[in-house]
């Protein structure tokens, strides 16, 4: 997150705040000033000017607290130390069309695809509450020389393993990222430890109440070692990252008998108002059986993100290509390949992506619409069951009182589609309906 600072006491500072914001042009204000009539200003004016200033400073500070809050620092010896996280409390009220309820729990907690029931009855309208997505993060930053050394630990609840409804609604921590980052010179970094996949530009995904949202979207964190450097306006990345395999057909989801890490090389860059990513990743895919079957295969996949300033409205986008996706597609909406008749892995090409926009109706309320894809070309010899489609599409409407407090309510479509190939299946389609409301407190 960017540091945006603005210090009300400094009337120049203001001055030239919103000047450079559009709000005040200086060389207006130094003419009436100094008007050829010769005409003094008076005190009464002069005050109502400040006071005009004053207000355009006081909501640029809250515009700036509620899109992009930021703890402050506090120094111990020659390290700057940041706490802060959020608190969020979850509710929902969930339909599905071919079942009553996702397929495993951590669906009702948020929207995962792969969770959608199919071909069963539909059930009635449930509701459900947690606050497993309150999270705190540590951050260090320590200089050294023309660099420094930043690390950055951050936890919650979401997907915990243990803990239950029935009297506390405990759930265990889980670790978010856990990560060394030495930023060598201004134009080089080194980092190692889990952090987002290189291969995912988490700036381009939308804002909303859900805890990922849309289903086309690139979603990943892992241990990693990350190499950037910045070329003229841009800078290159590349990443060697924990590998899995995903398979279809197999005993073991995933398999873990990878020989190298997924690769994955970036571009990131910006041009007017547009911020953008290209990245590209090569990975292998393996499994080794008990009975002494094995394979590998290398597959690629691409992926374009960006997002577009329009004012303080934007719109964002994602689209991803390839045969290794898999697990990084949609929450492994997919596997990545499948293990034929001869003990042969055979890739499968899948893409997906979505385009979103937010729009301001105005400092306190904001609203974002959100339209995502993806589909698989399966081999024919895959199961019925097999997923071959998703869609989605949410909309909220967002209220922030204050600064740093969101309350909102949010509306999810999901829709999943299997393969169903014999025919024999009563359905071939599920979806999901859900109202979300959420209230977050950034600390």
């Amino acid at each position: 997150m960017s540091v945006i600072t603005i210090n009300k006491r400094g009337l120049s500072g203001a001055i030239t705040l919103v000047a450079m914001m559009g709000g005040l042009p200086l060389a207006a204000a130094a003419q009436d000033s100094a008007s050829t009539t010769g005409e003094a200003v008076t005190a009464a004016e002069l005050q109502q000017r400040i006071a005009e200033l004053q207000a355009q400073v006081d909501r640029l500070a809250q515009a700036a607290q509620i899109n992009d809050p930021e703890p402050e620092k506090k120094t111990f010896g020659e390290t700057d130390i940041q706490i802060g996280g959020f608190v969020k409390v979850d509710s929902a009220f969930s339909q599905y069309s071919d079942g009553s309820s996702a397929t495993a729990g951590i669906g009702e907690d948020f929207l995962v695809p792969s969770t959608i029931p199919i071909g069963g009855e539909g059930g009635d309208t449930k509701y459900h509450a947690h606050a497993k997505a309150t999270r705190l993060f540590i951050k260090s930053r320590t200089e050294y020389g023309s660099g420094s050394i930043n690390t950055h630990l951050e936890i919650d609840a979401m997907a915990g393993g243990q803990g239950d409804e029935r009297i506390s609604n405990s759930y265990a921590q889980r670790v978010r990222h856990a990560y060394v980052d030495w930023q060598i010179d201004e134009n080089r970094s080194l980092l190692a430890g889990q952090a987002w996949s290189t291969f995912f530009n988490v700036g381009a995904l939308p804002e909303g109440l859900d805890f990922v949202g849309p289903v086309g979207t690139i979603f990943e964190r892992q241990p990693q070692l990350r190499y950037s450097h910045k070329i003229g306006s841009g800078q290159i990345q590349f990443a060697a990252e924990n590998p899995a395999s995903t398979l279809y057909n197999g005993t073991e989801n995933p398999y873990d008998d990878n020989a190298t890490p997924d690769f994955v090389l970036r571009y990131n860059n910006s041009i007017g108002n547009l911020s953008y990513s290209a990245a590209s990743m090569s990975r292998e895919l393996a499994y080794e059986s008990g009975t002494g079957a094995e394979d590998s295969r290398r597959g690629y996949a691409i992926s374009l993100a960006g997002k577009l300033q329009l004012g303080r409205d934007d719109i964002r986008f994602m689209y991803s290509y390839g045969n290794a996706l898999g697990r990084y597609l949609g929450l492994n909406s997919y596997r990545a390949g499948i293990i034929d008749a001869d003990g042969d892995i055979e890739l499968i090409d899948q893409h997906g992506g979505f385009v979103a926009l937010r729009h301001f109706w105005n400092d306190q309320w904001r609203s974002n619409l959100v339209l995502s894809a993806t589909s698989a070309d399966n081999p024919d010899f895959v199961s019925d069951t097999t997923p071959t489609a998703y869609q989605s599409a949410q909309v909220n409407l967002m209220y922030s009182p204050v600064p740093k407090l969101s309350l909102g309510g949010e509306y999810i479509y999901a829709q999943k589609e299997i393969e169903n190939g014999s025919g024999l299946l009563a359905d071939d389609s599920g979806d999901l309906q859900r109202m979300q409301f959420s209230v977050k407190y950034v600390f």
